[in-house]
């Protein structure tokens, strides 16, 4: 859309094309006289196209309008007539046509005119206002047109053409020749055009830049005109001056940023500290272009700088940087001035003469010196770079500096605290390790879909832990619970404690009771939260469950022996009561009376060997059963065995099968005891057979073993129930609770077995399949001498002797008494320690049977007393107790004690001990 021209210069146009229409009225009307009406618009048409071709088209089309109207005014015949006839119509009609064609014409002549201005005048202004400025050499002529830009650039007050050597002398006599050579070989080269920059100072005094773009007007072979522009480009060499040195600092910063890029990978590929700390200093050396440098560390101990990277330095000259003084070290200086440390010049007066002299034997000139600030703001050491040229660092170096040295702080924080860190780990390892107690760190594994643990992986595993999970420990690190213990959660309850604390942060102690290689095992556990992970501390607790269990089975045991206990020896108290009863009857016969003595007798040996049987289970537990070897025959050996079980065997009608060797055997072996543990074996069969039943008795020679054997075809033994047959207390019951006895028979046997270093099995087929013990006892050596006979044990008349009995039980002590006087000797009773010692003084008996536990001074210290009086060593002192152990036996024999004897005392022993105290030399006729 074409824009109106300003109101005041369109006011003007129309008052132009209203005083041009004026003006051919009044021509119009002056000619009238000659030309009559026949020429109505002679001016009328001049004064359209002038008015159209100075305003424009409305301006042409305002003169036409008046020249129409002036037209109709003269042909109106009176006030009421406005036009004539047809004829005139016609003529205004193409009067009209033709001024609408005058001011189209005229307005388009307007229209470029104007543009050809404008744009003239837009050229000017560009010219003026960006420097342009245009120029038209007449080669001809020898005259210069130049634009007011141009003259103004070039100082030259020309409106017009000037001559060229006006325009030239005006510049230097180098760019003169110059512009001059460039124009020739153009010429020479017949360029239609050219362009060329060149700098020249001009009449203000400054040096500008100009760009000048040429075109060669030819005339054949003759150039006959120079038209162009010449542009001031001085700001624009200055941008591009600025935007080239931009462009190198660019290109120079990401150069570096590329390089500490690189520098930031290979760091993070190295992990010791020296290297990381080389390849800092090479970039840096890098940066600076450099040779030399070194990276020294501070020890803040005793504040020394310790070297620990270089480049360009040779070991000599190292040498000579550590052996240098505090003050002499750039380094130095840095770590204790705390900051960068500049020396432009090492030929300075300032510079210590140490390092001048080593600047010049190295032949750096100027050192720069960064130091290394810790985050915490401590300094932990600096880097020094050594130039060849003396120079101070430029900014960019400086910058440089500071961020190698801030990467090298940081890999030195990174080394001190890992340093610390694996010192610490080391000792809480190393505590770990020496622990006894077994430690592990368990991670949880999640899945990657629903974020729940799924299992667990060692995080750590100490050496006591890896001896109780008996594995070793490099076989955990790094691997999942299941892959090291296959089927673990599914044996325990523990992997629902161990998410219970990592999901709820609490700690658990429980135990836990796994399987695995076959063998059951129970852990006390104290799981614990750790920054997500679980510390586990546990014990195996196998041995003390174990021992828990062989406890509560021997407590069971225990009270299964007390009440059998009570059982065995309530059994023969109830026929001695009964028996005794007998006997106190005035109408008891004689035999009536020796039936009840006979009963009693056999009710109290009964009850002596169930306590002998307790004694020697305990003898051969603490190892103080002594054995007496010697050759003896087995066939004896087992006729004394079936002797002593005969009773039993014979009241339940069982049968008795032998098969013995036909040659006799001798063999070292204790043959009361041997002839116990077969009694036992035989007693054992009978008792766990149903009446009636049958009862193998085997005995062999196997190499250098004797091989006994015992079957029956009784109730057998479980499976379960074989490997506890020889623990203390065990019986087996049957549906009519079959069983007798304490329960220690079998291990009794056992023990015998062993000390003779024979070996004992059993086995059974089953429940109601019978059972077979085999004992395997070594023959032993052949005898080097013959057999001594044993000592007769019947007792013999003994003289008349006084006796001293002490015993704070009266029944026993009166019992014993009126057996000893019914033996024709004298006796007196005291019943507790004082009332022997009282007595003895006063009676100085021959033999004192004394009991050990008495009241107010027992039977060891009443002893020890009579030993110290006068006479003392000449008595017999025996002491007849119920404490029967060894311990018991040596302290007695300590206090004084000839003899030891236990209760119930057999009164066969006890006769024959009389018997024999009285042949003593000391005894009195």
């Amino acid at each position: 859309m074409r824009s109106l021209p300003p109101v005041p210069d369109r006011l003007k146009r129309w008052a132009i094309a209203l005083a041009l229409a004026a003006l051919a009225a009044a021509l119009q009307w002056a000619v009238r006289p000659w030309v009559g009406g026949k020429i109505p618009f002679l001016f009328f048409q001049p004064a359209i196209l002038l008015a159209s071709v100075h305003g424009g088209r409305s301006a042409g089309l305002l003169v036409a309008l008046a020249g129409c109207a002036s037209r109709v005014y003269t042909l109106m015949p009176d006030a009421t007539t406005w036009i004539g006839d047809t004829g005139d119509v016609l003529s205004l009609a193409i009067y009209m046509l033709f001024a609408l064609l005058l001011a189209t014409i005229g307005g388009r002549m307007h229209l470029h005119s104007a543009r050809a201005s404008a744009a003239e005048q837009r050229l000017l202004l560009a010219g003026e206002d960006t420097g342009i400025g245009i120029f038209e050499i007449d080669l001809a002529a020898g005259t210069v047109y130049l634009s007011p830009a141009l003259a103004a650039l070039g100082g030259i007050d020309a409106a017009g053409p000037v001559p060229i050597e006006t325009l030239t002398a005006r510049l230097p006599a180098e760019l003169r020749r110059e512009s001059r050579a460039a124009l020739a070989q153009k010429l020479r080269e017949h360029a239609q055009s050219y362009e060329r920059e060149l700098q020249a100072t001009l009449g203000d005094g400054h040096k500008r830049w100009l760009m000048l773009r040429v075109h060669i007007a030819w005339s054949g072979d003759r150039a006959v005109r120079l038209r162009g522009a010449c542009i001031d480009i001085t700001e624009r060499k200055a941008v591009d001056a600025l935007l080239d040195s931009t462009k190198a600092s660019l290109a120079q910063q990401v150069s570096d940023l590329n390089r500490l890029h690189e520098l930031s990978s290979r760091l993070l590929e190295t992990t010791a500290l020296a290297q990381q700390l080389a390849l800092i200093l090479d970039a840096v050396t890098e940066f600076h272009g450099a040779r030399r440098g070194v990276v020294s560390r501070l020890d803040a101990t005793n504040a020394t700088a310790t070297i620990c990277a270089s480049t360009g330095f040779d070991a000599a000259a190292l040498a000579t940087l550590a052996r240098l003084h505090a003050d002499a070290t750039s380094c130095a200086q840095v770590c204790a001035q705390r900051d960068r440390i500049v020396l432009a010049d090492t030929e300075d007066a300032a510079v210590p003469d140490a390092l001048r002299t080593l600047a010049r034997k190295q032949g750096f000139r100027a050192v720069h010196g960064t130091p290394l600030i810790g985050q915490r703001g401590d300094v932990l050491g600096a880097i020094s770079i050594q130039l060849d040229l003396p120079r101070a660092p430029t900014e960019r170096e400086c910058r440089l500096a500071d961020i190698c040295a801030r990467k090298a702080a940081i890999f030195v924080e990174r080394a001190q605290a890992q340093s610390a860190l694996e010192e610490t780990q080391g000792r809480f390892q190393a505590v770990l390790d020496a622990s006894a107690a077994p430690f592990v760190l368990l991670v949880p594994l999640r899945d990657a879909a629903n974020g729940r643990i799924v299992d667990f992986e060692w995080g750590y595993v100490n050496a006591a832990a890896a001896r109780a999970l008996r594995r070793p420990p490099e076989a955990f690190l790094g691997k999942h619970v299941q892959e090291v213990l296959p089927e673990r959660w599914s044996t325990s309850e523990s992997f629902a404690q161990y998410i219970d604390v990592v999901e709820n942060a609490v700690t658990r102690e429980f135990e836990t009771h796994v399987r695995y290689e076959g063998a059951d095992q129970w852990f006390q556990c104290i799981a614990s939260p750790m920054r997500g992970d679980v510390a586990l501390w546990f014990t195996d607790v196998t041995a003390r469950k174990r021992d828990e269990k062989v406890l509560q089975d021997a407590d069971r045991r225990k009270d299964e022996f007390l009440a059998t206990l009570a059982h065995e020896l309530r059994n023969p108290l109830a026929p001695i009561r009964q028996a005794a009863a007998v006997s106190r009857l005035p109408q008891a016969t004689e035999a009536q009376k020796r039936w009840s003595h006979d009963v009693i007798e056999r009710q109290v040996r009964h009850m002596a060997l169930l306590l002998d049987d307790l004694l020697d289970v305990s003898r051969i537990t603490r190892g103080a059963l002594a054995l007496r070897r010697g050759p003896n025959a087995l066939g004896e050996m087992l006729e004394a065995a079936i002797e002593t079980a005969r009773p039993l065997l014979e009241a339940r009608h069982h049968e008795l099968e032998l098969v013995l060797p036909q040659a006799g055997i001798v063999m070292q072996a204790d043959p009361l005891r041997v002839s116990q543990m077969i009694a036992n074996l035989l007693a054992n069969a009978a008792k766990y057979t149903d009446p009636n039943g049958r009862i193998r008795l085997l005995a062999a020679l196997d190499d250098d073993d004797v091989v006994i054997e015992v079957s029956d075809n009784g109730i057998g033994i479980a499976d379960e129930s074989l490997p506890a047959v020889f623990d203390m207390f065990t019986q087996l019951r049957g549906a009519d609770d079959r069983a007798g006895g304490l329960g220690i028979g079998l291990a009794l046997t056992k023990g015998l077995v062993e000390l003779h270093g024979g070996s004992i099995a059993v086995r059974s087929g089953g429940v109601s399949q019978g059972s077979t013990f085999t004992v395997r006892l070594p023959r032993g050596a052949p005898p080097a001498l013959a057999p001594v006979s044993m000592p007769d044990m019947e007792p013999r008349a003994a003289p008349r002797r006084r006796v001293l009995i002490a015993d704070d039980n009266r029944d026993a002590a009166e019992s014993l008494a009126a057996l000893l006087e019914l033996e024709g000797h004298e006796v007196a009773l005291a019943f507790d320690g004082e009332e022997a010692l009282r007595t003895w003084q006063r009676l100085r008996p021959d033999v004192c049977l004394l009991d050990i536990g008495m009241p107010n001074r027992t039977g060891n210290e009443v002893a020890s007393e009579i030993r110290a009086r006068e006479g003392g060593a000449q008595a017999t002192l025996v002491a007849i107790t119920g404490w029967g152990q060894d311990a018991d036996r040596r302290q007695a024999l300590a206090a004084g004690f000839d003899h030891h004897l236990t209760k119930p005392v057999d009164p066969a022993l006890l006769l024959l001990l009389l018997t024999r105290v009285a042949a003593a030399p000391h005894w009195p006729a």
